[in-house]
């Protein structure tokens, strides 16, 4: 992820509002009778009381939707074999709803950064989307423009919402990442998928060198990467410029990257030194190599040919790890949690679902789709194709059962289960706004010094760097 220049903004947004500006508006159509079966809506005198967007669960039970022909649509990031395979659940949905809704997914994007900038220029425009993909931090970002709503009442509503048998049947963790610290715990978007910052292994390089698994702490993992590593092709670690790899070895080594209270970042920690201690000794000591940005998908075209020994990425991307082994190197490989200090500790990532103030008709049929796609039928398809987690409990076993069923997975389908547990573990790196440039100041002021300069003193480069990053903390502060 990257954040966009103030001036950036300004001239995505002057664009949208011209295209908004010259676009022909719609002719209103005849409202349809209310569907069989459709529930029963307050009277319409009720709907007055209804703020938008609603601060109440009894405000959202009072929305009309009868009649109304509501279409809304979804902008994410996904590939087109992803968008069709989200369309239909869509199709699905807008067959069988019985409030007459349409849903479109739509691609905004080839990646995250595409969709933030059409976001942001839509917002400006005053023509945002009824839902998008977005991380917890953009998120917020869209919050501190009231662009975004608080998803709260619409979960809690008792005609709509969740019921506590669904909540429960939901991964508390997932649920959790959503609520933002900087707008008093109001949840920002809604998981409908997730995924793990894992560490990559060749299972048959690390027999070779006389381990019997992958190592568990820092110690036997950093001996391990150097064993393997001859220095010119062969490396240990192969590392991605990606300030979630950061993270991921801070938590590892017990640390935190932003405060709880959500006020500072506190990634100079003795956590933090020691991890960025590690990676600099690495670097000298020619166990680990630099992946170039400009080396598309490099992290896994060297693990996949069996030049890297360990690689830390997502575990969404584990369908495109085993295309790389089966057309590179073909040699059995499986992921593990990152090793610890021995306090457990995974990155928890995955962007969810957030929904924009539009009008509270919009916004609840928005809320209504993300709920259809939550459900057990939707996030165990949505997993067993796209390699995320589900987001449901109950979905857990259908889908280790695709997996183990898979004869391509082997024992990759063993390691998938193990994730489900590693979930009680999880840390999120920093749902605030503003964390697009801090990512890039730990990518090229941490990660990327230390990569380069063997003389460095890593505390005093985290402190530089978090001070600057607390500074860019308090410029995206909600006003009070």
């Amino acid at each position: 992820m990257r954040a966009l220049s103030r001036i950036h903004i300004y001239l995505t947004a002057v664009v949208a509002l011209a295209l908004v500006a010259t676009a022909c508006s719609s002719s209103a159509s005849n409202a349809p009778a209310a569907p069989a079966g459709a529930p029963t809506q307050p009277a319409a005198a009720a709907q007055a009381s209804v703020s938008n967007p609603p601060t109440s669960a009894d405000m959202v039970d009072g929305i009309q939707l009868q009649g109304k022909n509501v279409e809304v649509t979804y902008w994410h990031n996904r590939p087109q074999q992803d968008q069709d395979l989200l369309q239909s659940m869509l199709d699905e949905f807008n067959k069988s709803n019985p409030y007459g809704i349409t849903a479109h997914a739509e691609i905004a994007g080839a990646g995250y950064p595409d969709v933030y900038n059409k976001v942001n220029a839509a917002i400006q425009a005053g023509q945002p989307p009824e839902m998008s993909v977005a991380y917890q931090n953009q998120a917020a970002f869209y919050r501190a423009q009231n662009a975004v709503i608080d998803l709260t009442p619409f979960i809690n509503s008792s005609k709509y919402g969740l019921s506590q048998d669904d909540l429960h049947d939901y991964f508390q963790a997932f649920l959790d990442s959503d609520k933002n610290p900087q707008f008093s715990g109001e949840r920002l978007g809604f998981p409908t998928q997730r995924s793990m910052d894992v560490m990559y292994y060749n299972t048959d390089w690390l027999t070779q060198l006389g381990y019997n698994g992958p190592p568990t702490d820092w110690k036997s993992w950093e001996d391990a990467a150097c064993k393997a590593s001859d220095g010119q092709n062969k490396y240990g670690w192969a590392v991605q410029h990606d300030a979630s790899t950061f993270a991921a070895l801070v938590f590892g080594h017990g640390g935190q990257v932003l405060a709880d209270d959500g006020q500072s970042y506190v990634f100079n920690s003795p956590a933090g030194v020691d991890s960025l201690a590690m990676m600099q000794r690495m670097f000298k000591n020619k166990c680990a190599v630099e992946v170039p940005t400009s080396e598309k998908n490099g992290e896994q075209n060297r693990f996949g040919a069996g030049n890297a020994l360990f690689v830390f990425g997502s575990s969404s991307g584990m369908p495109f790890y085993q295309q790389a082994v089966t057309s590179g190197g073909n040699f059995q490989w499986s992921i593990n949690m990152p090793p610890t200090n021995g306090q457990p500790a995974i990155n928890l990532y995955g962007a969810s679902v957030s929904v924009y103030k539009t009008t509270p008709e919009k916004e609840l049929a928005s809320w209504l789709v993300l709920k259809y796609l939550g459900e057990k039928a939707q996030t165990t398809k949505w997993a067993v194709n796209t390699g995320y987690l589900p987001v449901r409990q109950s979905a857990k076993q259908d889908v280790i059962d695709a997996y183990k069923a898979d004869p391509k997975w082997g024992p990759v389908a063993d390691s998938y289960a193990k994730m489900f547990d590693w979930a009680q573990y999880s840390k999120v790196e920093s749902p605030v706004a503003g964390y697009d440039p801090v990512r890039d100041l730990i990518d090229k002021q941490v990660m990327t010094r230390v990569m380069t300069d063997s003389e460095a003193d890593p505390k005093q480069i985290l402190d530089d760097v978090v001070n600057q990053a607390n500074q860019i903390l308090q410029e995206n502060a909600p006003k009070k």
